[in-house]
């Protein structure tokens, strides 16, 4: 399983590469709420910009925002091929039943997909195309006919699909709320600290494993705990006294999501330092553009960084710790509460400066936690170089 894994991250680097620098391409160049459109006022004298922008955006729709259907098809092909079976037609059964996993027509009735699921789910992918793909080769090893080798598995398969997209739509509907709103208009401040790291926790983790987390999405400032200390700022003129100084806003996308889930900005600043392995080092590089916008789609592919145990601890760990130095700083009112909207694909260490109206304390503080980030992700760096060295080693005296 471990290598089918890999083989099928290996085939989606590529696609997920194009993506995360179409994707930033559009949403911080092209955009007029983007950070670097608004910083240079891009959309106003580059020609040709909406066509651009669409053009980005059909990109990502097509590469990112379904990541999860490429999985399918590549966890059953190599399967197959594993199984020394049909890799191409066990890839297109994979595909098909992801496809109907995911299906929800809209309201017009027209054909539409879960975006959770294709953007999302690629664990769920993973197994869906494993599973379809040893359905097929239990089959093939069967003493039936060839027609019903071929034809009873795929039936099965449909029905199996249909039947997950039933429950899928019912655990849609009961999925963790993405916001604190709820939590933090309710409970006091200390609670809404706990519930932020433990959610915060839980979507680096989630993460990880390549499911969407209750944090995954970019904040939004239109929640009710961030209108609340908006207004109360802008009332007060100053981001000292607000109601509420700890939420998703103000920990985690303010200073746990440098580069991406995991700061994963920390891991490619770790890498070209300390690591040794050309891949990794030449990854990194590609990623380095896209991290810098808080996308870290390379990086969890490439080098790679789902499903790998070495990087569980850090990546895991240096958010958390962020957070908890970050509300540290909060409490003791040496930094205010970053309230203040941000653009799009604002760079990481910058968010909490922006959104606290240029506090320097706190575009320090970012600073001094990439460095620290950086310092947790080092010896698990070199520990991967040591693992992949030896590995190289016994391959060779195979």
């Amino acid at each position: 399983m471990t290598k089918i894994v890999r083989n099928t991250l290996t085939i989606l680097f590529p696609i997920m590469l194009i993506g995360s620098f179409a994707e930033v391409l559009k949403f911080t160049f092209l955009t007029k709420n983007g950070y670097m459109a608004r910083m240079f006022g891009i959309p106003y004298w580059l020609p040709f910009n909406n066509e651009l922008n669409w053009i980005m955006g059909v990109i990502f729709h097509c590469t990112i925002d379904m990541i999860a259907l490429y999985a399918a098809y590549g966890a059953a092909y190599f399967t197959a091929k594993e199984y020394k079976k049909d890799a191409a037609r066990a890839g297109a059964v994979g595909l098909m039943a992801f496809l109907i996993i995911s299906f929800q027509p809209n309201s017009a009735g027209m054909p539409d997909f879960s975006r959770f699921l294709m953007s999302e789910g690629m664990l769920i992918a993973l197994v869906v195309g494993y599973l379809c793909s040893r359905i097929l080769v239990i089959f093939g090893n069967s003493q039936l006919d060839r027609r019903n080798q071929v034809i009873l598995p795929v039936i099965i398969i449909i029905i199996l699909s249909s039947l997950l997209n039933f429950l899928g739509i019912v655990m849609i509907k009961l999925e963790i709320p993405t916001y604190v709103a709820s939590f933090v208009m309710q409970h006091t401040q200390i609670n809404a600290l706990f519930y932020v790291l433990g959610m915060g926790t839980l979507t680096d983790l989630l993460s990880w494993m390549a499911v969407g987390g209750p944090f995954t999405n970019s904040p939004t400032f239109t929640d009710t705990p961030s209108m609340a200390n908006l207004s109360a700022a802008l009332k007060a003129g100053s981001p000292w006294k607000v109601p509420y100084n700890f939420t998703d806003t103000t920990l985690f996308h303010s200073f746990a999501n440098f580069g991406g889930t995991g700061v994963t900005l920390a891991l490619i600043i770790a890498i070209l330092i300390f690591s040794k392995k050309p891949r990794n080092r030449n990854v990194s590089k590609w990623a380095i553009f896209p991290a810098i916008f808080n996308n870290d789609y390379p990086m969890m592919l490439g080098i790679p960084v789902l499903f790998n145990p070495i990087y569980l601890i850090p990546f895991v760990v240096a958010p958390l710790i962020n957070m908890i130095i970050a509300a540290l700083f909060i409490t003791l009112r040496l930094i205010p509460a970053a309230v203040y909207p941000v653009p799009v694909g604002t760079p990481g260490p910058l968010i909490g400066f922006i959104g606290t109206n240029g506090n320097w304390l706190t575009l320090v503080l970012g600073i001094f936690l990439i460095i620290l980030d950086v310092l947790i992700y080092m010896p698990f760096v070199r520990l991967s170089d040591q693992i992949s060295t030896r590995a190289g080693q016994i391959n060779e005296e195979d």
